[in-house]
């Protein structure tokens, strides 16, 4: 019996190979992939895990291995090395194959502090330049030898071309002139032999026209090669063969080229094949959805949301399930009713441990565990045969015999109603046996089972654990629950099934009082957790509603805070527009004192730019005040944050800070995040910053009453009249552009003899404020400044004397 073949195939893992063989791009590579060998030395496995994580890497920057363009052309390769000469086409795949692996060189060597592992793969590829040159500079774009290259070859070529010219020309007069015109059975031009022919009429062959070379299937015509064009003929002929013979030395030199490198071609598509299966099991590992998993040395699976890969890839909604085999707990024993999961959770262990190997992504959580299983065995469905003479029980016999032979550390043990098709009190006595003297040489081992006592002995053994699939509504759930023991669910089933009902009830009486008890208790026990089940779903789906909502409110607060920054922008733009306006009427006033100075009208002029400066100084602030930052919040269990490196997902504290950082729950993963990475949310979805205890209140600055000095004085001479020409609008900048403008401003604003000027930099996020204000105390020209007040424009203006 060859137990490996059998565990392959009840595994289904030829359909994992298939996939993995679809995703790679080479030839060889698809063939390796169908062959894959699974390494069985964890060092090994390592390896091959860390090239695939820096697959994962550049794949996600968009820099895949560039394996494509890679033929097999190892036969070819080969036989050169034989002394064959090669075809145009052999040496064109492999013109563009050697050129496609130096690019591969190239790019792994490029990445080399990045992806070391991927750089280590390709230095086997070592090929030699000149052969490189040589082919790529001997074919032209359509595959043919190069007279660029060859020049000899474009000559007798051309020499050929002009001979056929002159042929076709002699023929074409002969066909349409009086010369033949009463012998010629049809006035056209063809070819016998490689030979220009003319059809002529049978009775004229002996005419002396010229070389008879065929006859028609009639009689009637005969296909002669006219005297005229003979010697022409024979020039074609001697000029092709003079042609072909240059051809074959070039291609026997081309030939003989690649023969001298067939090592390193072989050893450099070796090298490509195996960079193809890298990106082979990086994309299969995508398709999955899958993680890599760590890797220890104890013999331990612990999956998280496992999910079963065969599955998975025929596109069934594949219900994941957390599995756990470990040094303690060596033993894993399903049960509950036939079709509720127990094999598939028996084969997502098997298949896992052989992903783990293969080095593709396992379709489960990230940091899941699965250590290196040299020896995976399962035994999974029937070995009954008539040609054997095995019996279903006799076939499990045999299979029993080869796992106690191979149990031992790194075995993975997998039996699907291990010991069954015999005496059931036997049977779970021979499975109870069998099981105990597995882990005790130190194997891991799953089955599944209906034996009553088995799950008698798993549930109080602590080298086991009991895991249960269960029905809910009398439906399979597909969920396996830990440390639960599962009934068999028979009547049930055939109830569902459409079994005669009194027949049912008939084995129910059938049974003895203390199964009956026995069975009721335990159908109690189930349908109690699956009420636990429902309410914990019903919790969640409240709870992640409850986040939806609060990230919605936390979404519209931040809409309306936006329109309310656009109110205040169009209130300040309009408060620039009646400046402007009070300063054409400023102009218009001096301009009329200018054209006739008399003291009546300086009065005037004088009352009325009072009057524009008042108007001006009323102005409504803008109707949205400045954002004030609220207070740090110091977190505590149960509060919602927003965890900004998930893209501001919702989550909540499950433990208190330690050390800077805090152990958060979103969904269902928890993590421990930095508090900086941290907001916190209040009862009303307002965002607050975090800190770790709440600071002490420090009083604000009151910028006006600063003291008198460059820094800020409260001075309130400063200020002049507000217009167009001496305000800067700075909103909308850099910090950089906005300082290299107000210092050009200012240079202006002295030149034009100017002793006040406005600068608007509105509220914003105070970034260009701060800044303007730490570098006014240190800018030429400025002898002092102050922030404008209510009736200036607010805190939105800077105002500085000159």
């Amino acid at each position: 019996m060859d137990l490996d073949a059998r565990t392959l195939h009840t595994l289904d893992w030829a359909a994992v190979l298939g996939r993995l063989s679809q995703h790679a791009r080479t030839p060889r590579g698809a063939t390796a992939a169908l062959n894959l060998v699974l390494p069985q030395d964890r060092a090994e496995v390592l390896s091959v895990h860390d090239a695939v994580r820096e697959a994962i890497l550049l794949d996600g920057e968009g820099e895949a291995a560039p394996v494509g363009g890679v033929v097999d052309v190892g036969p070819a390769a080969e036989a050169a090395g034989q002394g064959r000469v090669l075809d145009p086409p052999e040496l064109v795949d492999l013109s563009r194959s050697l050129l496609a692996m130096e690019a591969l060189r190239h790019w792994a060597a490029e990445g080399r502090e990045r992806c070391p592992t991927l750089n280590q793969l390709a230095e086997p590829i070592v090929l030699d330049a000149e052969l490189i040159r040589r082919l790529d500079e001997s074919f032209d774009e359509r595959g043919e030898l190069s007279e660029a290259t060859y020049p000899e070859l474009g000559e007798l070529r051309r020499s050929i071309r002009g001979l056929h010219d002159r042929v076709r020309t002699t023929l074409d007069a002969l066909v349409k002139g009086d010369t033949l015109a009463g012998v010629l059975q049809d006035r056209y031009i063809t070819q016998r032999g490689d030979r220009y022919v003319l059809p002529i009429k049978a009775e004229a062959k002996r005419a002396g026209i010229g070389i008879v070379h065929d006859t028609s299937g009639s009689g009637e015509t005969v296909f002669i090669e006219p005297a005229e064009i003979v010697e022409l003929n024979n020039k074609i002929r001697e000029m092709e063969g003079q042609l072909l013979r240059e051809i074959a030395r070039i291609l026997r030199a081309l030939s003989s080229l690649v023969g001298r490198f067939c090592g390193p071609i072989l050893t450099a598509l070796d090298a490509t094949t195996r960079i193809d299966l890298v990106h082979a099991r990086m994309k299969l590992g995508q398709e999955l959805r899958g993680h890599l998993p760590i890797v220890g040395r104890e013999g331990v699976i612990a999956l998280k949301d496992a999910r079963h890969p065969v599955l998975q890839l025929r596109g069934v909604a594949v219900v994941p399930n957390d599995l756990r085999l470990d040094p303690d707990r060596p033993g894993l024993v399903l049960s509950g009713p036939n079709t509720g999961g127990k094999t598939v959770a028996l084969k997502t262990l098997g298949l896992a441990a052989l992903l783990c190997r293969a080095g593709v992504p396992i379709p489960a959580q990230e940091g899941s565990r699965c250590d290196v299983f040299p020896d995976v065995i399962a035994d999974i469905g029937d070995l009954q045969t008539v040609e054997g003479d095995l019996s279903t029980f006799s076939g499990h016999i045999l299979v029993l015999k080869e796992v106690l032979r191979r149990a031992r550390p790194g075995a993975l043990v997998l039996l699907d109603e291990v010991a069954v098709g015999t005496d059931p009190t036997q049977g779970a006595a021979l499975a109870r046996a069998v099981l105990e003297e597995t882990v005790a040489r130190g194997a891991r081992v799953g089955v599944t089972t209906h034996y009553t006592d088995l799950k008698a002995f798993a549930s109080s053994d602590p080298r086991f654990r009991s895991g249960a699939v269960q029905l809910e509504d009398g439906r399979p759930t597909y969920k396996v629950r830990a440390d639960a023991v599962g009934t068999s669910h028979a009547f049930a089933t055939a109830r569902r099934l459409g079994l005669d009902p009194a027949l049912i009830d008939r084995a129910e009486a059938l049974m003895s009082e203390e199964a009956r008890m026995v069975g009721g208790l335990l159908d109690r026990l189930e349908g109690q957790r699956a009420e636990v089940d429902r309410l914990e779903r019903t919790l969640r789906h409240r709870d992640e509603q409850l986040l939806m909502k609060e990230q919605d409110l936390a979404e519209r607060w931040e809409r309306i805070r936006g329109k309310s920054d656009e109110l205040a922008r169009k209130e300040a733009t309009r408060t620039l527009e009646r400046l402007r306006e009070a300063e054409e009427q400023a102009r218009a006033l001096i301009a009329a004192l200018q054209r006739d100075p008399n003291l009546r009208l300086a009065g005037q002029t004088l009352q009325s730019l009072k009057t524009l400066r008042d108007q001006a100084a009323a102005a409504p602030p803008p109707i949205i005040a400045p954002r004030e930052e609220p207070p740090p919040q110091t977190l505590s269990v149960g509060d919602r944050v927003r965890v900004r490196s998930l893209g501001g997902t919702i989550g909540r504290v499950t433990e208190a800070p330690k050390k800077g950082q805090v152990e958060v729950e979103v969904g269902k993963l928890k993590s421990r995040v930095a508090l900086t990475d941290l907001i916190a949310l209040d009862a009303a979805g307002r965002e607050r910053p975090v800190a770790e205890a709440k600071p002490a209140p420090k009083p604000e600055p009151e910028p006006s009453r600063a003291p008198v000095s460059r820094a800020s004085t409260g001075d309130e001479s400063i200020a002049g009249i507000r217009m167009v020409s001496n305000t800067c609008d700075l909103r909308g900048k850099r910090v950089d552009e906005a300082l290299e403008e107000v210092g050009n401003f200012l240079d202006r604003m002295v030149s034009q003899g100017q002793s006040a000027a406005y600068l608007l930099h509105g509220h914003g996020t105070g970034a260009i404020k701060k800044a303007l204000r730490e570098w006014l105390p240190r800018a030429p020209h400025v002898s002092a400044w102050r922030p404008a007040n209510e009736g200036e424009g607010g805190d939105a203006y800077t105002i500085v004397r000159l």
